[in-house]
C-alpha cells in the first residue's frame, strides 16, 4: 500500500513539472509571435509590405487562433495585390471573429478587387451595421465602394441610395454626384440625370461633360 502511495506521489509531481514546462514553453511560443506581430505592424505602417507579410506569416503559425495575425496576413497580400491569399486569409479572420467592422470592410474591399460585387456589398452591409469606435474606418470609402457595386449588380436604386448618403455628408463630392447621375439616367430618369451631370460638372468632374453633350444638350 505504501508503495502505491509513493508511486502516486511521484506520478502527481512528475505531472505537475511537465505541466509547467508545457505552460512555460506555451508562454515563450505566444510571446516570440506578439514579437513577429509588433514587428509586422512596423513594417507594414512603413509600407514594406513583403517583409510585414512574413512577419505576420510567422506570428499566425505560431498563434493560428488569434485573429489579428491572420487579418495581417490579408491585409499585407491585399497591399501585394494578391487577392486570392487575402481572400483566404480575410475568411479565417472572420470565422474566428465574427461582425468586427474593420474585418469586414478588408472583406468587401478585396472582393470588390475580386469583381465579386455581390458578396462585397453583403461584407460593407455588415461593416455598417457593426460601426464601433474601437475600430475606425472610413465610411465615406464603405459608402462608394458599396454604391458601385450595387451599380455593376445594375442594383441603381440601392447604388443611389448609398450615394445620397455620401452626398449629405458632402456636397461637393462630384464623383459621386456623377455616378448618382448616371444611376438615374440608367433608371430612366433623365432630367435628374442631367441636373447631376451639369452640378458635378461645375463641381470639377471631366466625365461629365460627355453625358451633357450627349444626353443634356435640350436641358
Amino acid at each position: 500500500m505504501l508503495q502505491k502511495t509513493i508511486l502516486f506521489f511521484f506520478f502527481l509531481l512528475s505531472s505537475q513539472l511537465l505541466s509547467g514546462q508545457e505552460t512555460i514553453i506555451e508562454n515563450e511560443i505566444l510571446n516570440k509571435a506578439i514579437d513577429y506581430y509588433q514587428k509586422a505592424k512596423t513594417e507594414y505602417s512603413n509600407q514594406a509590405y513583403e517583409k510585414a507579410l512574413t512577419n505576420f506569416i510567422n506570428a499566425y503559425e505560431l498563434n493560428p487562433n488569434f485573429s489579428d495575425y491572420s487579418y495581417g496576413v490579408a491585409s499585407s497580400y491585399y497591399e501585394l495585390k494578391d487577392y486570392a491569399n487575402a481572400k483566404k486569409y480575410i475568411e479565417i479572420t472572420i470565422k474566428l471573429e465574427r461582425n468586427q467592422s474593420d474585418y469586414h470592410l478588408k472583406a468587401g474591399n478585396i472582393y470588390f478587387r475580386m469583381k465579386d460585387y455581390r458578396k462585397a456589398v453583403q461584407n460593407y452591409e455588415i461593416t455598417l451595421a457593426n460601426l464601433n469606435p474601437e475600430f475606425p474606418i472610413n465610411t465615406q470609402s464603405c459608402y462608394y465602394n458599396k454604391a458601385v457595386s450595387h451599380f455593376y449588380l445594375k442594383d441603381y436604386t440601392n447604388a443611389i441610395h448609398d450615394l445620397i448618403v455620401l452626398i449629405e455628408e458632402d456636397d461637393e463630392d462630384f464623383d459621386a454626384i456623377h455616378l448618382r447621375a448616371v444611376a438615374y439616367l440608367r433608371l430612366g430618369k433623365k432630367d435628374k440625370a442631367c441636373v447631376g451631370f451639369n452640378k458635378a460638372n461645375e463641381l470639377g468632374n471631366k466625365k461629365s461633360q460627355e453625358y451633357i453633350d450627349k444626353y443634356c444638350k435640350s436641358n
